[in-house]
């Protein structure tokens, strides 16, 4: 048998492992079936009454055959009402899945929010029973994916999706409910309405599916919109649209927005506060000035030195070295110290903490402890 560092277990070993974790799941699973969940199991206080949202030390793990990933592991995020915030990080940094565990969109998987707390107007929902959960998913909270072709309903036409969506969260006629979805679509910049909620999916362009889906997210007016990477399919002229389009709905229905994203090009033109995350953790936390004015993190550093610049000539982009350690198998210490320049010996044994800049700015990195 190969040694379990690299990667391979026996099958005697993966058998336990798996039995284990359906026994953990099972009972994640009966918790979350509860029909009358007690109100002071999830009645709490916001830290702060201005924030939309706020994740307190959320942890969420996959329990698979092969051992438990903390594809988030102690996350604290607060979402301002009104504002934008952009969640950056590389593929497997645990972006998304924050994004599912605020949704609960993890049910019936693997994936179990385990410890920490999502905070929702003075609730923690994810002590919420599965239909409280589905009162809040669209009506609430709505969420954009990136693939819009694979999140629509590909056998039913627009108009009926939209109208599914509002009947299902508001009382409203039949009659009613088109309207609004007629009314939505418009405001989303669609051309021949009228015609589009009476065509399927496959007849839109890309440009056209995401504005729909954007319509499909705020037409219950919900206090708080997650896109995740809803530009990286488009080309740079709809991407553009698409962003305008996000901010003009921000500013005439108010909705807190949460932007997933890769492209820090985007982050710097339309969000107010930036977060930093690397394999399961925040790093770097401040409005959009200090992170991309005064970065502290050698990791957000790495991420913005990757940016090509407008007339500038390089022969090569700078990189990041190595990858985005497994995470069943962690490092000690600081999770990027193997990838970063400035790492000293107290980086590859100690975990650093939140190291306060000032302004709200924080950096989880020893250099910032002067």
């Amino acid at each position: 048998m190969a040694k379990k560092q690299d990667g391979y277990l026996s099958a005697k070993e993966s058998r336990r492992i798996s039995k284990e974790n359906r026994r953990i799941t099972d009972q994640y699973e009966k918790r979350r079936k509860r029909r009358n969940v007690p109100e002071g199991e999830y009645t709490t206080q916001m830290k702060d009454p201005a924030n939309a949202v706020e994740f307190d030390n959320l942890h969420t793990y996959f329990f698979t055959d092969n051992g438990v990933v903390k594809s988030v592991d102690g996350v604290d995020i607060e979402l301002k009402e009104g504002s934008t915030l952009g969640i950056v990080g590389e593929s497997g940094s645990g972006k998304s899945v924050t994004a599912l565990s605020v949704m609960g969109l993890l049910m019936g998987t693997t994936g179990k929010v385990v410890e920490g707390q999502i905070l929702l107007d003075g609730r923690d929902i994810t002590n919420l029973s599965a239909e409280e959960r589905r009162k809040i998913r669209g009506n609430q909270i709505s969420m954009i994916f990136q693939e819009p072709m694979t999140s629509l309903n590909p056998v039913m036409k627009i108009g009926d999706q939209l109208v599914e969506a509002i009947k299902m969260h508001q009382n409203k006629t039949k009659e009613e409910a088109q309207s609004m979805a007629v009314e939505m679509l418009k405001k989303t910049g669609l051309p021949r309405v009228e015609r589009i909620v009476n065509e399927y999916p496959f007849q839109l362009s890309g440009g056209q599916r995401q504005r729909v889906m954007i319509a499909m997210a705020l037409v219950c007016n919900p206090k708080i919109l997650i896109a995740d990477e809803p530009t990286t399919a488009l080309d740079v002229t709809i991407q553009a649209q698409i962003i305008d389009l996000m901010n003009h709905l921000k500013k005439e229905i108010g909705t807190s927005i949460m932007f997933i994203t890769h492209d820090l090009g985007v982050v710097a033109e339309t969000c107010d506060e930036v977060v930093v995350m690397y394999c399961g953790r925040v790093v770097e936390k401040g409005n959009v000035y200090d992170i991309f004015g005064k970065t502290a993190h050698p990791y957000t550093q790495g991420l913005l030195k990757s940016i090509p610049k407008l007339g500038e000539h390089v022969e090569e982009l700078d990189s990041i070295p190595g990858n985005v350690p497994n995470p069943k198998y962690m490092p000690k210490g600081c999770k990027f110290a193997p990838r970063c320049a400035y790492a000293t010996e107290r980086c590859k044994e100690e975990e650093p903490g939140f190291f306060d800049l000032g302004n709200g700015h924080q950096s989880r990195c020893w250099l910032c402890d002067k």
